[in-house]
């Protein structure tokens, strides 16, 4: 993750809107340079099924053909937004995740790492509590596995 990547209280109203705001600042940041074809996925992917664990985190992400490296952006919103969570817990933290097609080993690796850094309660109220961008690049720097 790049820290310029780290979006602290975010406003949205809605899934949709979070989401395309998220995407819109990949963009701004120069994650991305075809954000119309990176939401038409994550959207596409959303409607085959939730993306939120629960735990009021979720992870919308997508394989596209117009990037050429993993890409990973993480926003913690003002309000929580509905993600039809099984939990039916309103959402604050968004990881948007999107891979390369043909990265598909590495997608399936990030994702089952961060599925196991949301299940940490204890680490994702750090998250929330944090009160800068510098603050959450230090978490997630701490979590970062180091060569032995």
């Amino acid at each position: 993750m790049d820290r310029k990547l780290i979006f602290l209280d975010l406003q949205a109203d809605s899934k949709e809107e979070a989401i395309r705001e998220i995407v819109g600042r990949m963009k701004e940041n120069h994650a991305i340079r075809d954000e119309e074809s990176v939401l038409e996925e994550i959207f596409s992917r959303e409607s085959r099924g939730g993306t939120s664990p629960g735990n009021g985190v979720a992870v919308p992400h997508a394989r596209v053909k117009t990037i050429d490296r993993i890409i990973m952006a993480m926003a913690r919103l003002s309000t929580g937004v509905s993600f039809s969570a099984e939990d039916r817990q309103p959402v604050r933290i968004v990881f948007i995740l999107i891979t390369p097609l043909e990265k598909l080993n590495e997608y399936w690796k990030v994702l089952a790492g961060l599925a196991k850094f949301l299940k940490d309660r204890k680490l994702l109220k750090q998250l929330l509590a944090v009160d800068s961008v510098e603050a959450a690049w230090e978490l997630f720097d701490t979590l970062a596995p180091r060569d032995q």
